[in-house]
């Protein structure tokens, strides 16, 4: 009887503490300028005069290995 209200006990408290773990977790709000990847610098550049992505606001920046990326600012 003993060992099973000690048990019960522990588990009673180790689940109240991942409770208030979990309810204080925060997402991450990553923001990125960094749109994506292009093969070609037209490419890039339609997609950054797109108003869903850049619209006037926007780099195409030869990467390394001669793809593009679109960067917003």
């Amino acid at each position: 009887m003993v060992k099973t209200l000690v048990a019960a006990g522990i588990l009673g408290a180790c689940a109240a503490t991942v409770g208030v773990g979990a309810a204080s977790a925060h997402p991450v709000v990553v923001h990125s300028d960094y749109i994506g990847n292009y093969a070609t610098q037209e490419a890039c550049a339609a997609d950054g005069a797109s108003p869903k992505t850049g619209g006037s606001q926007y780099t195409c920046t030869q990467a390394q290995d001669g793809t593009w990326d679109l960067i917003t600012s």
